[in-house]
């Protein structure tokens, strides 16, 4: 009998995710945009667009994850606790890693805090998302 493995699309069961270098537990979903800004380049005396100029790279993150009891992206200082904190202008890596072979997929680099929220609703787990905007960006793996 001969065995062969099926595995053609990347799947969140077998992806990592790392905040600051920590595996945050529980994470529900990730979703990131990569923004160039393009503009229309143009000429006096004709309509038709010529080019789209890239003007400003903007990459952002959102998060969202059921919320620990002992474990909180607060209590690591991923998301701040109040204005002082975010005063302090930490930053940090945000990876996305094949779990099985460890390889970089996605890397965003000088990820910081934008804002979020917490969801605590009767009969259901307490939820908490960030939005984190990010200097630049790496890897082709997604």
């Amino acid at each position: 009998m001969t065995f062969a493995t099926n595995v053609k699309v990347r799947s969140g069961n077998r992806t990592v995710v790392m905040l600051g270098g920590l595996m945050v537990g529980l994470i529900q979903s990730v979703r990131a945009s990569d923004d160039y800004s393009p503009e229309p380049a143009s000429g006096i005396g004709d309509i038709h667009v010529q080019e789209y100029v890239p003007t400003l790279a903007r990459h952002m993150l959102s998060v969202s994850k059921m919320v620990l009891i002992r474990e909180t992206v607060r209590s690591a200082g991923i998301t701040p606790e109040n204005g002082d904190a975010v005063l302090k202008g930490l930053v940090f890596d945000f990876l996305v890693l094949d779990k099985d072979s460890g390889e970089l997929l996605k890397k965003y680099v000088g990820c910081s805090y934008a804002s979020g929220d917490i969801d605590v609703s009767k009969h259901a787990i307490v939820m908490a998302s960030a939005q984190f905007n990010a200097l630049d960006t790496q890897g082709t793996g997604i």
